[in-house]
Order: C-alpha cells, then sequence, then structure tokens
C-alpha cells in the first residue's frame, strides 16, 4: 500500500538501504559453506514480518544473488502470499512452506511455484490431481525434532514410492529446528543426524535434491547446517533472533544487522491537565503533577499491543515520553511534559532503532517477531532510500 505522509494518521518506512546490507550479509554467508554455491531464501511470509510483502519482494528482486545466475528464493507461507510475488516477480523461484487448501494445488503447480509436502494425505491429494500443465516442484519437509509439519524418516519409504515414475518432481528436501535460537543447546546436532539420515536415503534413491535447513539463527552460528539453501526470515529484517545470539556473534564475527522497520504516526492533540487528573479507560493513570498530554491516533487495532499501556515509550522531537492510560483501540496518550515545544502535527516515533522491537517484546513478555508481524497490514507502507 502506498501513500503520502501528510495525509496519513499512521505508516511504516521501510528502508531498502538497510534491507539490501542485511541481504548481503547472509549473502556472504551463503557464499563461504559449501562445496556447490549456497542460495539464500528471502522469507517474507507474514506481510514479510509486518513489513510489507509487495514493498520487500520489489525491492529484494532487483537486489544481490537475484541478479545473479544464482537465483535468490521467496519463501512464503501460502498460495495467496506466492501469487502476490508472482505478479511483481516471474524469475525468482517461490517455495510455499505452509498450507494449501486441495482445491488449489493444481493452481500452485501451473503458476511454476515449488511447495512443501509433509504429509501422506499431501501425497494423496498430488496423485489425484488430472491434466497438470506443468511439472509439480516439491520440497519434501521431514520430521527431525520439531514436531510440526512434516514426514516422519520410518514413513519415507512409503512416501517415495509415490515418486518412483517421478523423481525429478523432488527438487527439495528440508527439516526445520526446534532450538536454534539458545546457542547453549545443541539439540540441533540430533536433528541434523536424522537429517542426513535423510539425504543418505535420498542418495540409495538416486536423488539428489537441494538440501536446506538453516534459519537465521542456524546461518549465523552453524555453517554445517547450511548446506544447499539458507532461509533467512528475522534476521533479514535487522532483527536478531534472540539476544543471546547477538551477544555472541558481535564477540565473535563482524556482523552488523540493520533494523529496516520505522514506524511513525502523528501528533493531533495536545491538551493540560492538572495534578490528580486521570488519563483515558478505567482511569489507570492518575498525574502527579501538571502534565501535557499528546494525543496520538494509533492504538490495538493498528496492532499497538494494549499491554503497552502505562508501559511504552514513543519518541517526539528526539526525546522519550511515555504513554500513560490503557491503549485504546484508535487512540493512545503520551506524557510530553518534558518534550520542549511538542505541538499537534510533530512526527511521532513509535518503534525504529531507537525504540526498538526488542525493548517493546521485553516491555510485554513476547519476542520481536510478534512485535513486528502484527503491525496491521492495512498500514501503508513507504520505501526509502530505493535506490540501490
Amino acid at each position: 500500500m502506498w501513500g503520502k505522509k501528510s495525509s496519513l494518521k499512521t505508516w511504516v518506512e521501510i528502508d531498502a538501504a538497510a534491507l539490501r546490507h542485511n541481504l548481503e550479509v547472509f549473502e556472504k554467508l551463503a557464499g563461504k559453506s559449501a562445496s556447490r554455491r549456497t542460495r539464500v531464501m528471502a522469507v517474507v511470509k507474514a506481510n514479510a514480518y509486518g513489513h510489507g510483502l509487495p514493498e520487500v519482494a520489489r525491492i529484494l528482486a532487483t537486489s544481490g544473488i537475484s541478479k545473479s545466475e544464482f537465483l535468490m528464493w521467496f519463501g512464503v507461507d501460502n498460495i495467496d502470499e506466492a501469487l502476490t510475488i508472482r505478479a511483481l516477480d516471474t524469475k525468482n523461484p517461490i517455495l510455499i512452506l505452509g498450507y494449501i487448501p486441495p482445491e488449489r494445488l493444481k493452481e500452485v503447480i501451473e503458476n511454476d511455484i515449488s511447495f512443501s509436502v509433509y504429509s501422506k494425505e499431501l501425497l494423496a491429494m498430488i496423485r489425484k490431481l488430472n491434466n497438470i500443465s506443468a511439472k509439480p516442484r516439491i520440497h519434501i519437509k521431514v520430521e527431525t525434532g520439531t514436531n510440526r509439519l512434516g514426514i516422519p524418516l520410518d514413513t519415507l519409504e512409503e512416501a517415495m514410492s509415490f515418486f518412483q515414475k517421478h523423481p525429478d518432481w523432488i527438487e527439495g528436501v528440508y527439516t526445520h529446528f526446534a532450538e536454534t535460537e539458545d546457542p547453549q543447546s545443541s539439540f540441533w546436532r540430533e536433528q541434523i543426524a536424522q537429517f542426513e539420515k535423510t539425504i543418505a536415503f535420498f542418495k540409495k534413491k538416486g536423488v539428489n535434491p537441494s538440501r536446506h535447513t538453516a534459519s537465521s539463527a542456524a546461518a549465523l552460528l552453524y555453517p554445517e547446517a547450511r548446506y544447499d539453501m539458507i532461509r533467512t526470515g528475522i534476521g533479514l529484517y535487522g532483527l536478531w533472533p534472540s539476544g543471546e545470539i547477538k551477544n555472541q556473534i558481535s564477540k565473535t564475527k563482524n556482523i552488523n544487522l540493520k533494523p529496516v522497520l520505522t514506524w511513525k504516526t502523528k501528533v493531533v492533540q495536545i491538551k493540560e491537565i492538572k495534578r490528580g487528573e486521570t488519563v483515558g479507560y478505567d482511569r489507570t493513570f492518575c498525574t502527579r503533577r501538571p502534565t501535557t498530554i499528546a494525543i496520538l491516533p494509533v492504538g490495538y487495532w493498528d496492532g499497538y499491543d494494549r499491554r503497552l499501556s502505562n508501559k511504552g515509550i514513543v519518541l517526539i522531537k528526539g526525546k522519550r515520553a511515555p504513554i500513560v492510560g490503557n491503549i485504546c483501540m484508535n487512540m493512545m496518550m503520551v506524557d510530553v511534559t518534558d518534550v520542549k515545544n511538542a505541538t499537534m502535527g510533530d512526527d511521532v516515533i513509535l518503534m525504529d532503532a531507537s525504540v526498538s522491537a526488542d525493548e517493546i517484546a521485553e516491555c510485554i513478555g513476547t519476542i520481536n517477531y510478534e512485535v513486528v508481524t502484527r503491525i496491521n497490514p492495512l498500514i501503508a507502507r513507504i520505501i526509502k532510500n530505493e535506490t540501490p
């Protein structure tokens, strides 16, 4: 979605230069990992982790690996996300990582979109397809310990029997780690061992698909997990998978991720209230001094979490201003008593590198993933620093 900032009550700015920088970080990691060139998959599911799917896809489609013979992949959750990208970019491959309604499976195949096969039931659906005009491009997802979507290793023989006539349909094989965001955990090694058994199984069958296991966390920490492709999600957007990984990587490697997203709004009213007055629903905040309050036209409908009531911080004129009172559906109030000359129309930063997704997540007891992905997709995303 596009819009001019002057006509918007709230908007998200996407820094194209920062996004390209983060892509280059993972391209460099990929380029050092395997005998054959490791590719990068940009995971852009969930509206590109809240950053705006069409905006992010457009920037990435003309960046980095996508300009070379080694095409960059896009990773999405569903067919609608895949078709949004396909309309923007006919070249780079797309992999659907999640569920596909049976009645849309043929549509996926005919639009040259790769998809994950994670169950014998899905294999049965493929078997029933008739008059397919294109070759299915399948990535077998195997279960190695996360116990989410995935085919158990002990049922691979049954699954492969379906592909005896069509081994060329198998484009990739992959798994997903359960605990790589904790650098102290070694469970990923157990999963790698299981995945290696999977690779040996396919090799025995004469099939040599692309292999991929690494998310942002695994790609940053474990070269042996990178295989033929790394799937970077949270790191692509300049956010660290965890504070522990950030601390460890910053001490051992020269890697710097740049946050891509800045969320802004405007002051729509300034009012002076007396000492002892309350603010907002349920009167949860009472002033202890004569106080200047700024009203902002953003609330929990926009994706600004209500748990930040009386806890959160915004930036006005470069100064941190606390949220006071309960956050409403479409409004919130902040104390600008200590912000010199705060006026109606001032820009307000709700989230950026200074008021980070990590700080907000810690404040409400969640993770940075949730903070950014819950920004309402109807809010305009505006690209800045677009020229490479």
